[in-house]
Parts: structure tokens; sequence; C-alpha cells
């Protein structure tokens, strides 16, 4: 189970006095917080939720764009998919033209017939440990949010279903939250939120490198998985 997520608080305004006092220091954290919007802004953009309908029961969890038509979330989150419905940024909903599975680690690539409205660059390499980062998705299937959080470092898989080590992250999740971009300082993925702990804020995801394995070795994509 995923633990209790959270959005990312924009931050308030400095208070008038403090303005007065310290024109300077109130101009630079203006000018960092415009910068860090910025940053984040395509990682918004591109953040898809995905609702799976099965056979006997329907789920939610997250995606992101890597292309104007192809879309990553987790193997978990589509398996025993009868239909998938992806859900932008801003509310259009997507069709779907077929999914395809990941064999060494928890990733699905999903391609749309639309546009998608944006895509998120993928970082070069996997984060250190106690880089800050941040997770854009939908918890609990609800409203779009951002909660920041660290990397802890590498770390054996807790569910025992990936081939290569994944990273462990300090940050909250929820359910909906599977399938997440994890996104670094510089506004491009790192990692892809797959499992977290039902207790504190430790989170699981999938390292950029084995997600750019995953998107080189990728076959054809098939149709939805029917009952």
């Amino acid at each position: 189970m995923l633990g209790t997520a959270a959005c990312g608080a924009v931050p308030p305004l400095p208070p008038v006095d403090a303005v007065a006092a310290d024109p300077a220091g109130a101009a630079a954290g203006a000018v960092a917080s415009a910068e860090a919007a910025d940053v984040l802004r395509t990682a918004v953009r591109a953040s898809v939720r995905v609702r799976t309908v099965g056979c006997t029961s329907v789920r939610t969890g997250s995606g992101f764009a890597v292309d104007a038509h192809t879309l990553v979330t987790n193997a978990h989150v589509v398996a025993g998919a009868e239909q998938l419905q992806v859900d932008t940024w801003d509310g259009h909903q997507l069709a779907v033209t077929g999914s395809v599975t990941a064999t060494v680690a928890d990733l699905a690539v999903v391609r749309t017939r639309e546009e998608l409205p944006a895509s998120v660059p993928l970082a070069g390499a996997d984060p250190s440990g106690g880089e800050a980062v941040t997770v854009v998705g939908y918890p609990h299937g609800e409203a779009l949010a951002r909660a920041t959080g660290t990397v802890t470092g590498p770390a054996e898989d807790p569910l025992q279903a990936a081939a290569a080590a994944v990273l462990q992250l300090e940050a909250p999740v929820a359910p909906g939250s599977s399938g997440s971009a994890v996104v670094d300082g510089s506004g491009s993925v790192v990692g892809v939120v797959y499992a977290g702990a039902t207790t504190g804020e430790d989170a699981y995801a999938v390292p950029v490198s084995t997600l750019r394995a995953a998107l080189a070795a990728r076959g054809p994509l098939d149709a939805s998985a029917r009952c």
C-alpha cells in the first residue's frame, strides 16, 4: 500500500514589512519562486491520470508523457485492463491505441490516438542520494498534486518485482500515485513511483536508467487486454 500524499504548497508572498526591510531579499525570493514554477510547468502539463477499467474493478493511477503520443505508467496500473482511460491535466480524455509492459521493472508504455499536451524530458543519469525531487501525479485519483521529497539512494526492490536496483525516496505518496513522475530540480524525470510504505514517507521509484532501457527495448504496442 502507498502512504498518504500531500500537495506541494505555493510559497506565499512575504508580508509588507518584510519587503520594506529587505527589498533585495524579497525580489530574489520572488524570482526563485517564478523559476521553480517554470521548471515544474512542463512536468505538470505532461502528467496524466490513468483510469483502468477491468473485468471486475476500476482503479486509478498516474502517468506522464515522454512524447506527443506516448506516456509512461506502471505495469500494475494497466494490468487486467479491459479499457484504459487517460485524462490530461486540463481535463481532456484521450483514446488509447495500445500498451506494452516491461519485463525488468514495474513499467508500462501506453500510446494515445490524440496528441498529449506536453512531454517531459528524461534525465541523463540516475539521481544521487540527498538530491531534492518533486513527485507529480494524482494521489487517490483526485486532483493533480506536487509533493516534495529527497532521494535516499539506491535500494533493493521491497516487492521483489524488479531485476535491477530501485530508488528509495523520502516523499509522501498515496494510492493513485503509482506511475507518477519523480522530477529533479531542472524539471527532468529521474524516476517513476511504483510503491510506498503505509507508514512514514518512504516511497520507491524505478530509476530513469531502467526507464530509458525499457523504452529502447519496447516492442510493438498491442491492444489492451480483454476479459
